[in-house]
């Protein structure tokens, strides 16, 4: 991190104290356009191999400001910038599952679940690229990012039926909608926006009808999703005219976007009826598509 505000620091400070023919090098602009992101992540499987669950892409938004230095006889450059970046990603899942009614005084079923959750997060990405320049027009870049979560919100839904556990005794379906905010939200019932009873082995248990992110959960540990996200970035830009551009940007991110203690199984619980946390790292990518100026 430390490096890549150095860089950025001398950067600026190179430009600064050129003489006015080498700081004509350096061009200030903006940009802003459509970002499509997912998640990559493996799918949780059934008890006969299937997936259970599938990324879907999001669109979201994103706008910023760029510099770009040019040297070695403008054939080479470095980019650097600060980005409003909207990614995130769809997730259904489609399998069983189990309930938790009420986590801080639990009752739990097992059955079906459907579920589907959109997730838009908004990060400040610093990206740090080398270019190469082919003529006037084109120019290809390659390089990483590091993003900071300043947002995050979710919608969707989810339907339920089974039956208790471990009496086996059936239980109404029921539905829950989303309403997630991941940074605000606390857990157990102050996670129930509104609330309906179900009748759980003839006893009327509290159960969800609009929720939050951590209604699952007893106690909230931490955010569900990471501050930082780092990643890999390249791109191709398309210069109409000397100022305005097309640019196609790929992010591939390296980092676990989700913290440990919400990256658990959907399909069961353990014997002590305690989250399984799950193998492996859910990560974000995304394709922007932007129109830019460049002074």
């Amino acid at each position: 991190m430390r490096k890549i505000w150095l860089l950025i620091g001398f950067c600026i400070c190179l430009a600064g104290s050129q003489n006015t023919s080498q700081a004509q090098n350096l061009s200030l602009g903006f940009k802003a356009g459509l970002s499509f992101s997912n998640f990559i992540d493996d799918s949780e499987t059934g008890p006969n191999g299937e997936n259970l669950e599938d990324f879907q892409t999001q669109t979201g938004f994103h706008i910023g400001i760029l510099g770009r230095y040019r040297f070695y006889s403008d054939l080479l450059g470095v980019r650097f910038g600060l980005i409003y970046n909207q990614r995130g990603g769809r997730i259904d899942y489609d399998g069983p599952s189990y309930f938790i009614f009420n986590p801080e005084d639990p009752t739990y079923a097992t059955g079906m679940r459907q579920e589907e959750i959109r997730y838009s997060n908004v990060y400040l990405d610093i990206p740090i690229e080398g270019m190469v320049f082919i003529g006037r027009k084109l120019e290809i870049s390659a390089g990483g990012y590091v993003g900071f979560l300043v947002g995050s919100s979710g919608t969707g839904s989810m339907s339920f039926s089974g039956r208790s556990s471990p009496s086996d005794n059936p239980i109404e379906n029921f539905e829950v909608f989303y309403d997630f905010s991941p940074l605000r939200d606390d857990a157990g019932l102050s996670s129930y926006i509104e609330s309906t009873q179900i009748s759980v082995d003839g006893i009327e248990r509290i159960a969800p009808v609009e929720a939050g992110t951590y209604y699952e959960f007893a106690e909230k540990d931490g955010n569900y999703f990471n501050w930082l996200d780092v990643g890999l970035t390249g791109g191709l830009t398309y210069f109409l005219n000397r100022g305005l551009y097309f640019n196609a940007q790929v992010k591939y991110g390296l980092s676990h976007v989700v913290n440990e203690p919400y990256y658990i199984s959907k399909v069961s619980l353990d014997e002590n009826r305690e989250f399984i946390s799950r193998d492996g790292e859910r990560r974000n990518f995304s394709l922007m598509l932007s129109l830019g100026f460049a002074f």
